[in-house]
């Protein structure tokens, strides 16, 4: 009797997130997601994935790649894609959405369906210099 309830728990939970996950897939729209791991030995990649209202810059650099974060007070922070790490007055992830710098953290930028996110590692501009 334990078994048939635990497989049909299981059942139900799987079915729960199949619906969860058409739902999130079956509107059509799209971001694309580009990262430019600047002069190094990472190919640039493009990539596709499913839009949904709220989804915001973080999250959807999340779906495409492999992302280290952390938090400064309310702040998060990308540290590192796809084992490209950020160094603080070296170079740092930046991001763009649809070729304009973003005036929000990612994971406080919404996107709208269509929109072209590029993370561009680059020289850190941001970060306090020694003695500041």
């Amino acid at each position: 009797m334990k078994i048939r309830k635990l497989k049909i728990f299981c059942l139900n939970l799987l079915l729960a997130c199949f619906i969860g996950l058409s739902a999130f897939a079956s509107n059509g729209e799209k971001v694309t997601v580009e990262i430019d791991f600047g002069s190094g030995n990472h190919p640039k990649l493009k990539i596709e994935t499913n839009w949904k209202e709220g989804l915001s810059a973080l999250e959807a650099l999340q779906f495409v790649a492999e992302v280290k974060t952390h938090p400064v007070g309310q702040y998060v922070f990308v540290d590192e894609i796809d084992g490209v790490k950020g160094e603080p007055n070296q170079s740092v992830w930046y991001y763009k959405i649809n070729g304009a710098p973003a005036k929000k953290i990612a994971i406080d930028q919404p996107l709208e369906s269509g929109d072209k996110i590029t993370w561009i590692y680059k020289q850190d501009v941001c970060s306090p210099k020694e003695g500041e």
